[in-house]
């Protein structure tokens, strides 16, 4: 089901269907007559050709996990990532992602130089960067943009709102990250961990199949 659905909601598949309009149309103007069925076939494999030639391949998100990357590697991959979601993500959804990496550049300072009681908060916002977004913004650009915006998957949800939604968890996660790292709550810092793990180690865009 959710390969016909995926199918139906491509880019390919609409454009093949646009230009078969076509078809029918010529038959009523009296343009073609007998073996418009053809014709009209012929128009959706030309549609759909075209559809799939001009539709953006995924943009790639997934970036591996190397624990020896340093604060400042962790800013430059955090930067790549929200260039690459640009084209992707409505404005406020880009101000949301926008707002993360504001958060994790002021708190990189302060966990590199804490020590190793800090490593697990490190941690924390090493995989946010390098595994859970990418890994989130991936299965969502792997979708066609019209069933993103208007197919329901869950709870009376898009995917587009539920990654809005989870973008702005993942924003005050990482917030109260800043916050628990400025208190040196360390066990805190253990409860964001976990929290992030359960929510976004396994991107849920689609519904069960």
């Amino acid at each position: 089901m959710q390969v016909l659905q995926l199918f139906f909601y491509g880019n390919p598949n609409l454009a093949g269907m646009a230009l078969a309009l076509l078809g029918p149309l010529l038959l009523v103007l009296g343009v073609i007559g007998p073996g418009w069925g053809w014709i009209t076939g012929g128009l959706y494999a030309v549609g759909y050709l075209l559809g799939w030639a001009l539709t953006p391949r995924a943009t790639q998100f997934e970036l591996a996990l190397q624990n020896r990357y340093t604060a400042e590697e962790i800013r430059d991959r955090l930067a790549e990532l929200v260039e690459k979601a640009k084209p992707l993500l409505a404005a406020e959804m880009m101000q949301t992602l926008q707002r993360v990496q504001t958060s994790v550049h002021e708190v990189l300072p302060a966990l590199a130089n804490a020590g190793p009681s800090f490593d697990e908060g490190l941690f924390t916002v090493r995989e946010t960067v390098l595994r859970y977004l990418p890994e989130t913004l991936s299965a969502y650009a792997a979708l066609p943009p019209v069933y993103r915006a208007t197919h329901v998957v869950q709870n009376g949800q898009t995917p587009k709102q539920i990654l809005a939604d989870q973008l702005t968890l993942l924003e005050q996660q990482i917030r109260q990250v800043v916050t628990n790292v400025a208190a040196a709550d360390t066990q805190a810092l253990l409860a964001n961990g976990r929290f992030l793990k359960d929510k976004f180690e396994q991107p849920d865009f689609l519904p069960p199949a």
